[in-house]
Formats: structure tokens, sequence, C-alpha cells
């Protein structure tokens, strides 16, 4: 099983200890781990395609204090497809598009991936996932989709369903600015959200400090973490079947979900 997790802030936040947390659950996932974020307008990427708790470069992020930013997408991986767990197989990926680097994670199988239509942006890896995110940028360049509006984000949930009836597919997203989330058609496995408010001097921490996360700021900071399980015992709420919500700035700004749940 993979697992997700994603976070978007109002402000950059130091986020050691949620990584740390995430990361504890490696052992059902031994294939990989990646964390990704936005010091600026470019994306940090560092992956392994081994466990983390067996990496020296973990234990190092660990203690960075230079890990700072408004927006994380941190994976932990067990392959699927593929053969044996790479470097260029180990989520989130990267491509730049329109200017902006784009990053991408996705947990579940999805059949028949070869005949996904990938165009311009060519996978540079073997996954379903890697050939999912090329595919899907390639569809955005076709029709100039900047994902900057509602009509966008409504195009993006269609095509991510229309993707998804292939297999399983929960999976993040983010252009640096935007902090895309959807779940599964069936639920698969699952993807739930919590709202979180920090205020000026005071450090928040969830409920169950083995799986929290503290960090505290000058001014008053507000956001939302994603992730595949709950973090923490309460203020969970799940994300609906084919369900796709647009954060930004710590803020839900769009959220779509079909009417009726249909593979």
């Amino acid at each position: 099983m993979c697992e997700l997790m994603g976070m978007s802030f109002d402000r950059a936040v130091d986020a050691r200890f949620s990584i740390r947390a995430f990361g504890c659950r490696d052992e059902e996932n031994p294939d990989g781990w990646g964390l990704a974020w936005y010091p600026d307008r470019s994306l940090a990427l560092v992956k392994e395609a081994i466990t983390w708790r067996s990496s020296t470069y973990s234990k190092f992020l660990e203690n960075y204090l230079g890990l700072n930013s408004p927006i994380y997408i941190a994976h932990v991986r067990k392959k699927t497809t593929g053969g044996p767990a790479t470097h260029s197989d180990t989520h989130p990926f990267r491509r730049e598009y329109l200017g902006r680097d784009v990053c991408f994670a996705h947990n579940g199988t999805i059949g028949d991936y070869a005949s996904l239509h990938v165009g311009r942006y060519w996978p540079v890896g073997n996954t379903d996932s890697e050939r999912l995110f090329c595919h899907l940028l390639d569809a955005m360049a076709s029709r100039g989709e900047q994902l900057e509006e509602p009509k966008g984000w409504d195009w993006l949930a269609d095509t991510f369903r229309s993707i998804n009836r292939r297999g399983t597919m929960n999976c993040l997203m983010s252009d640096g600015v935007r902090l895309f989330a959807y779940r599964d058609l069936a639920g698969w496995q699952g993807l739930t959200l919590r709202k979180v408010r920090f205020q000026p001097q005071e450090p928040r921490i969830f409920e169950d400090e083995m799986t929290g996360v503290a960090v505290a700021g000058d001014t008053e900071n507000r956001g939302c973490v994603v992730a595949t399980r709950a973090l923490s015992e309460t203020g969970w709420h799940d994300i609906p079947p084919g369900g796709l919500v647009v954060l930004h700035a710590g803020r839900i700004l769009h959220t779509n979900a079909p009417p009726q749940v249909s593979r």
C-alpha cells in the first residue's frame, strides 16, 4: 500500500514533525519515499528507492532547519508496477508546465496504462503513476489549461475520474500555488482532510503527539492537511469518493464531487 500526505498553509511552516510521523508508516511501504516542497516558485524534491527508516537522508531532513514551505507533498511507496524499485519510479514526480514546477504523487494501480497518450511529456521511469501524470500534463497543454479557475478545476476532476475508471487512484498534485487532492471513485484506501489553525507564538500539536505536527510563528497561520489515513484521533473528514479538493494558502478554494459515484 502507498500512502500520501499533503499540506497547504497560508504561510510557510516547518513540517519536520509531520514528515517524521508520516515516515513511521513505511514498514508497510518498503519500496521508496519522497518529499517535495516549495521554498519559492521552484520545487525542492528528495526521494529514494529505499525505506524512510533506513535512509540517512531522512534523518538529516528531520533536523534540517531549512525545510520550510507553505506546500508539501509526501509519499511512501509499495510498488505494484515496474521492476525493482528505482529512483526514477519513486514518487513524487516533477515536470515543468507553463513556467511552473508541477509535482504529482499517486497511490493505486491504473490498468492498461501504456495506452494513455502522453504526447510531449514522456515518462522517465516505468510506472503507471508517472505515465498518468504525463498524460494529464499533455491534456492540459493541449487545451492551454492553467488550472486557475473553477472551469479548469471541474475539467481536472472529470479527467481524474476518467482515468480512475481504469483502476484505483488517489493522488496529490501542486503547481506551487495550489494543492489538488483527488480521492478514488470507489473510496479505495481513503483520503482524509483536516483544517488546522495556529495562533502567534502558540505551537499547535495534533492530539496524538506520535503522529502530530507542531509549528509556531509570529503571526496567525492556518492550513489544511491531507492524508491517506488520519494522523490524529479527531478533526479529520473524508474527501468524498470521486471528489477533488483545491487548496490555496491553507484554505479550501473549491470542491468537486460527482452527484452519483459509479465506475
